[in-house]
């Protein structure tokens, strides 16, 4: 397994933020978790990319948003996504998959109705910044590429090719500008 790489692309005055990804590879596979926004709403999923770096035909699968112990649900490079039958995740990328979207919150993202965040919703009271209902924790928001109107930030070694893959079929609004 790989150091999970990560992406977050943020609107500051708009919907907040758009999409945050966090990924690892294991051998030819591509494991990670998304959240973004969708329509009006948010949405969240853990994935895989089975057979990302072979020369075979990439098979995207999701799970129906948190649900990761319910199976790979959806299958996002078919025609029609919705599995009939869902597909077991193995209980080790399970485990992992828990751990590294835990650890990505944790250290990235807060919950505008969090009670806990009040320290959060007071520094973005200084920044002038409006709370949504998803947001980049303060402390982090020094290491988004401020440039454009969303403001991104990339792991050292993110793959290019796996996000560009993953916004060709997801159902988040974010793509590319």
């Amino acid at each position: 397994m790989t150091t999970p790489q990560s992406f977050i692309a943020y609107t500051p005055y708009g919907v907040g933020l758009m999409c945050a990804l966090v990924y690892f590879e294991r051998d030819a596979d591509v494991y990670g978790w998304w959240i973004g926004a969708r329509n009006s709403d948010h949405h969240s999923a853990y994935f895989k990319l089975e057979n990302f770096f072979t020369t075979q035909p990439t098979r995207f699968y999701a799970s129906e948003g948190m649900d990761l112990y319910g199976g790979w649900r959806y299958l996002y490079s078919a025609r029609k996504p919705a599995l009939d039958k869902p597909v077991p995740v193995e209980d080790s990328v399970a485990h992992e998959l828990d751990r590294v979207q835990d650890m990505f919150v944790a250290e990235w993202l807060f919950f505008g109705d969090d009670p806990r965040s009040e320290s959060e919703r007071r520094a973005y009271d200084e920044y002038r910044l409006p709370i949504t209902g998803i947001n980049i924790r303060a402390s982090r928001l020094n290491k988004l590429d401020k440039h454009e109107a969303v403001w991104i930030y990339r792991s050292h070694d993110l793959d290019a090719n796996v996000l560009e893959y993953l916004q060709r079929f997801w159902p988040l609004d974010y793509r590319p500008a």
